[in-house]
């Protein structure tokens, strides 16, 4: 994996049923970004703390995730956002089914990426 200075950091929201463990989402998103043939990049993934939601219906949750994805030696793709969710929607509703949903921001504040860098690390903030 490239430096982490390389690195997008990406917020990626899952929609999904209530028994499924967001551990098991996180796996298969990380296996279809770092899988996808048409552009090369990879994705370090990890849950979102406390990021969990009450369900807006009675079966699903949203869960939050934090992606690190970089590109090796090429530049990040346009339009990012869309690319990253076509990936992941079709991954999810492939292996869980059709009740998946999935929304990517790449465009984070830098409060959002100093808060998201702790959930990622364990550290306070990213290093120079």
């Amino acid at each position: 994996m490239a430096e982490a200075s390389d690195a997008v950091m990406a917020v990626v929201h899952v929609t999904a049923p209530a028994h499924l463990d967001p551990h098991a989402i996180a796996a298969e998103l990380t296996r279809a970004i770092n899988g996808n043939a048409k552009r090369p990049m990879t994705a370090e993934l990890s849950v979102a703390r406390d990021v969990r939601t009450p369900p807006r219906r009675r079966d699903r949750y949203r869960h939050g995730f934090v992606a690190l994805l970089s590109f090796g030696d090429q530049e990040p793709p346009d339009e990012l956002d869309r690319r990253v969710r076509k990936i992941a929607r079709k991954a999810l509703r492939r292996r869980f089914g059709h009740k998946m949903a999935a929304e990517v921001r790449t465009e984070l504040t830098t409060a959002e990426i100093a808060a998201f860098w702790c959930s990622m690390r364990g550290t306070p903030r990213r290093p120079a």
